[in-house]
C-alpha cells in the first residue's frame, strides 16, 4: 500500500504493509486494530499500541517480516531510516517511548511462545521418526519382509543451531512483558538512554528469535517429508507397504497399522502447528493418504502393485500409464499418417532391433539394420512434429517421442516406462544464463521464427545454402525467395544437417547408434541420466566461477546522441544449449555464433541423458568454444604471429615446439604425445591443455608446461578468488605477470579514451562504464 508519512492511515484487512525483505523506509504504531507479523518460522499478532518495523529496522535494515493487516487497520506512520531518527518519534509524544518498551517486550514474548512450540515439537518429531524407522526395519527382519531403505532417516540430525539465544536475557524480557503500560512509560520518561537502550537490546532478541524460528520450520519441513511425501519413499508408505505386505501373505498387522495411526496423529499435529504458529501450510497430498489408508483396509486388488512401486502414483495414475503405453510405436506412426508400406516396414526394423540378441554388435547385418532404422525414424520424425504442431495436445506418447527419443514400449522395462512417463513432472523449472532447449522446443522455435536454422557441416546457413543453389541454377531467384520465408522448409534443413548429424555424435555410440532410447543401454534410472536446464545452468554457473570471461567478447559501441563516435565495449553473450534425445557422452560445440554478427550467441548441443558429469562435458565444449570464436573474430589472421591472439599464440606454439628453448627434452615429447591424441589438429591439441587448466590447474596442480600456461593464463585467465589463492606459487606467478600487465595497460588505454570522451562534451554511457569496471576488477 502507498504509506503516508506524518499522517494516520488506514488499511483494509489483508493488506500488506510493510513487505519482507524490503529495506526499512518508516516505522509506524498501531491506532486501532492488528496487524500480523509473519514470515517463514514465526506468526505474532500485534495489537494496538504496538510498533511496526522497529526490531528490523535496528538489526539489519530491512524488514524481516510481511506485516499485513488483520483486521481493518488504522495506524501513524513516521518516516525514519536510521536508528538515530528514534529521537524524533519520542519528542513527538513522551508517552511513545514506554509504548515502544511494551510493544517490543511483548513481541520478545509472543515469538517465544512460537520459538518454544518449533523447538519442542522438533526434538518430538526427530525422536518419533528415528524409533519408528528402528521398528520399521525390525519388524520387516521378524516377519521376514525386505523393507524399503530410507536414507534421509538414516542420515537425519539433531537440530543445531548456529546461534546462542543469552537465555537469561530472553527470560528477563519475557517478564518485562508483564509490567504494565504506566509502569513502563514511567520508567522511560526521563532521557532517552533508558529507551535507546532497551530498543537496540530487544531488537536483537527479536531479530535472534525470529531467525531461529524460521531455521527451526526449516528443519521441521525436512523431518516433516520423511512422515509423508509425494514421490521418495517415507514412513508412512514404509509402514503400509509392510502392512500390506504381511497381510497379503497372511499375516497380523495390527500392530503396524497403530504405529500408521500414530504416524497420521503426527502429521495432523504437525499441519496444526505451522498454521497456528507459522501462518503456512505443509506439503501433504491428503487425497493420496486417504487413497493409501484405503488400500490398508481393503483387499484391493492393486495393492501389491502400489506396494512395488512405493505409492509414488495411484492405481488410477498407473492405469493411465498402461494404456497410454500400449502399442506406442502403432500409435506414433498412426498419429504421423505415414504410407502403410512405409510403416510395415519401419514395423519389421524395429522388430528385428528388439529381437536382437546382441543389441552392440557391429557385424554388417546390425550395421545395415542401423542405417534403415535411421532412414525410416527421420522420416517418421519430421511427420509427427509438424502434425504435433497443430495439435494442442499430442498423446502422451507423441510428446515423449518428439522431446526424448521414446519409440517402443518393448524397448523399455516396466520402471524405465514409469520414470518416463512422469520425468515432465519431475523436472523443476530452471533459470539461468543459457536457454536450454530439447528438440522439440527448438524445432518449434525455429517454425515459428523466433530462431533460424543452424549451419550445416560444411558451415552454410539456410540463407547461403539457398543462395549457393541458385548460383549453381538449381533454384530460381524468385524460388530462392520463397524458400527464404517457408517455415517448414527451414525445420526441414535444421533436421537433415543439425538434428541428424549431431544426434548420432553426441551419443558418442557411432558404430552402434540408433535414434531411440532402449532399456540395455540405460543402467542408471531415467531420473538420474536427464539432462535438464537446472542441471546445465548449475554447471556452466561452476565453470563461470573458474573461466569467468569465457562469454565476453570485444564489440562496436556507437552513440552519436552521448557524444560517443565509435568506441568497443565487452558484452557477456550465453549460447543455446540444444538437447538431443539420445543417451550420449559428448558435447558438440555447433556454431560459436549465429548468422554473420559477431555479438550473436552460439550453440553448443548436448545429450539429454547422460551417465557423465555434465560439467566435465562442458568443459570440453567451452575449449572448443574459446578457439572458434578466436579464430572466428581473427579471419584469416587467425594463426598469424604478428596478431596476437589465443590462436595465433597457441598454433605458433605448436607449430614450432621443437625449437623452444623453454621446453625441456621430455617435455618436447609429451607435447609430441598430446599432438597424436589430437590427431594434429591445433582446436583439438589446445581442448587437452584447457581441460588441464580448468580441472587441475585450476585447484592448483600443475598440469601444463611453462609455455602453455602462459598462454592460457594470458587468454582463458581465472577468476579473482582463484588467482589469489594460487599466486604464491611461482610457477603460476610468471605465467600471470603477463596477464597483469596487459590489464594494467587495458585500463591505462580506457581511461584516457574516456577522459578525451568527456573532455570533448560526450557521457560516459552505462556500457562504457561496465567495460572499465570488468577490468577494473578482474
Amino acid at each position: 500500500m502507498k504509506i503516508n508519512n506524518y499522517a494516520v492511515n488506514q488499511a483494509d484487512k489483508g493488506t500488506v504493509i510493510y513487505e519482507a525483505n524490503e529495506q526499512v523506509s518508516s516505522v509506524c504504531i498501531i491506532l486501532k486494530g492488528r496487524v500480523q507479523a509473519v514470515n517463514k518460522g514465526s506468526k505474532v499478532i500485534l495489537g494496538s499500541g504496538n510498533f511496526l518495523g522497529v526490531s528490523d529496522l535496528l538489526y539489519m535494515g530491512r524488514y524481516l517480516n510481511s506485516y499485513i493487516a488483520y483486521d481493518d487497520v488504522t495506524f501513524y506512520c513516521f518516516p525514519i531510516q536510521q536508528k538515530e531518527e528514534l529521537s524524533e518519534i519520542f519528542a513527538s509524544n513522551k508517552d511513545y517511548k514506554g509504548l515502544m518498551a511494551a510493544s517490543l517486550t511483548r513481541q520478545i514474548g509472543e515469538l517465544d511462545k512460537v520459538y518454544s512450540a518449533l523447538t519442542a515439537t522438533s526434538e518430538q518429531l526427530y525422536n518419533f521418526i528415528y524409533q519408528n524407522y528402528n521398528r520399521y526395519t525390525e519388524t520387516g527382519k521378524r516377519y521376514g519382509y525386505t523393507t524399503t531403505p530410507i536414507p534421509a532417516v538414516q542420515e537425519m540430525e539433531h537440530y543445531s543451531s548456529d546461534s546462542i539465544i543469552d537465555e537469561r536475557k530472553l527470560e528477563y524480557y519475557k517478564e518485562c512483558a508483564k509490567i504494565s503500560l504506566d509502569i513502563w512509560k514511567s520508567f522511560c520518561s526521563t532521557g532517552d538512554g533508558i529507551i535507546l537502550y532497551l530498543v537496540e537490546e530487544t531488537a536483537g532478541i527479536i531479530a535472534q528469535l525470529t531467525i531461529e524460528c524460521m531455521e527451526l520450520a526449516d528443519y521441521l519441513s525436512n523431518l516433516f517429508g520423511l512422515l509423508m511425501n509425494n514421490t521418495d519413499i517415507c514412513l508412512f508408505k514404509g509402514f503400509a507397504a509392510l502392512a500390506i505386505s504381511v497381510e497379503e501373505s497372511g499375516g497380523y498387522n495390527n500392530d503396524l497399522l497403530l504405529i500408521i495411526d500414530e504416524i497420521i496423529d503426527q502429521i495432523n499435529t504437525i499441519e496444526k502447528l505451522f498454521e497456528d504458529k507459522i501462518g503456512s501450510t505443509v506439503n501433504v497430498d491428503r487425497t493420496r493418504m486417504e487413497e493409501i489408508y484405503y488400500m490398508l483396509l481393503s483387499k484391493n486388488s492393486g495393492r501389491k502393485e502400489q506396494v512395488e512401486n512405493n505409492f509414488q502414483y495411484s492405481q488410477s495414475e498407473m492405469q493411465q500409464m498402461t494404456d497410454d503405453f500400449t502399442d506406442s510405436l502403432k500409435q506414433i506412426e498412426q498419429y504421423g499418417n505415414r504410407d502403410v508400406s512405409k510403416v510395415e516396414e519401419f514395423n519389421e526394423l524395429v522388430l528385428t532391433f528388439i529381437n536382437l540378441k546382441d543389441k552392440f554388435s557391429t557385424d554388417d547385418n546390425s550395421r545395415v539394420l542401423r542405417r534403415k532404422i535411421m532412414q525410416n525414424y527421420y522420416e517418421l520424425y519430421e511427420a509427427v512434429f509438424f502434425k504435433s504442431l497443430e495439435d494442442k495436445a499430442a498423446p502422451a506418447v507423441v510428446e515423449l517421442f518428439l522431446k526424448y527419443g521414446f519409440l517402443d514400449e518393448r524397448l523399455l522395462t516396466k520402471e524405465q516406462l514409469k520414470e518416463l512417463y512422469y520425468l515432465d513432472s519431475q523436472i523443476p523449472e530452471g533459470t539461468g544464463p543459457c536457454k536450454v532447449y530439447n528438440i522439440k522446443e527448438w524445432l518449434t522455435a525455429i517454425y515459428k521464427g523466433e530462431k533460424q536454422p543452424s549451419k550445416n557441416e560444411f558451415d552454410l546457413d539456410y540463407t547461403d545454402m539457398l543462395r549457393d543453389r541458385k548460383k549453381k541454377g538449381e533454384i530460381t531467384e524468385v524460388q530462392e525467395k520463397e524458400l527464404l520465408e517457408n517455415q517448414k522448409e527451414k525445420v526441414l534443413y535444421e533436421i537433415t544437417n543439425m538434428f541428424r548429424y549431431n544426434h548420432r555424435v553426441v551419443s558418442g555410440q557411432i558404430s552402434t547408434f540408433v535414434p531411440f532410447i532402449w532399456g540395455d543401454n540405460m543402467v542408471k534410472g531415467i531420473q538420474k541420466l536427464i539432462v535438464t536446464s537446472t542441471v546445465v545452468n548449475d554447471a556452466m554457473k561452476e565453470l563461470l566461477e573458474i573461466d569467468y570471461s569465457v562469454f565476453h567478447r570485444e564489440a562496436m559501441y556507437v552513440n552519436t546522441e552521448k557524444g560517443i563516435a565509435k568506441e568497443y565495449v565487452l558484452m557477456q553473450v550465453f549460447p543455446d544449449i540444444l538437447l538431443m534425445p539420445t543417451l550420449g557422452y559428448n558435447g558438440v560445440m555447433w556454431q560459436e555464433i549465429t548468422g554473420k554478427r559477431k555479438t550473436n550467441e552460439g550453440r553448443f548441443v548436448l545429450p539429454i541423458f547422460t551417465e557423465l558429469s555434465v560439467k566435465d562435458i562442458l568443459v570440453k565444449v567451452l575449449g572448443r568454444f574459446r578457439w572458434e570464436l578466436c579464430r572466428s573474430i581473427q579471419g584469416s589472421a587467425w594463426n598469424n604471429i604478428k596478431y596476437k591472439s589465443l590462436t595465433s599464440e597457441y598454433a605458433d606454439y605448436i607449430q614450432f615446439y621443437r625449437k623452444n628453448r623453454e621446453l625441456s627434452e621430455e617435455v618436447k615429447e609429451k607435447v609430441k604425445l598430446q599432438i597424436q591424441k589430437g590427431k594434429g589438429n591445433y582446436r583439438e591439441i589446445f581442448v587437452i591443455d584447457y581441460e588441464a587448466w580448468i580441472k587441475g590447474e585450476a585447484t592448483g596442480a600443475l598440469r601444463l608446461n611453462r609455455v602453455a600456461r602462459e598462454i592460457l593464463a594470458t587468454y582463458c585467465p581465472f577468476s579473482k578468488p582463484i588467482r589469489d589463492r594460487i599466486k604464491g606459487q611461482p610457477l603460476f606467478a610468471d605465467a600471470m605477470e603477463r596477464f597483469t600487465r596487459n590489464t594494467l595497460k587495458k585500463i591505462k588505454e580506457l581511461e584516457l579514451r574516456y577522459r578525451a570522451i568527456e573532455k570533448e562534451g560526450g557521457e560516459l554511457t552505462e556500457e562504457l562504464m561496465e567495460t572499465f569496471i570488468f577490468y577494473r576488477d578482474l
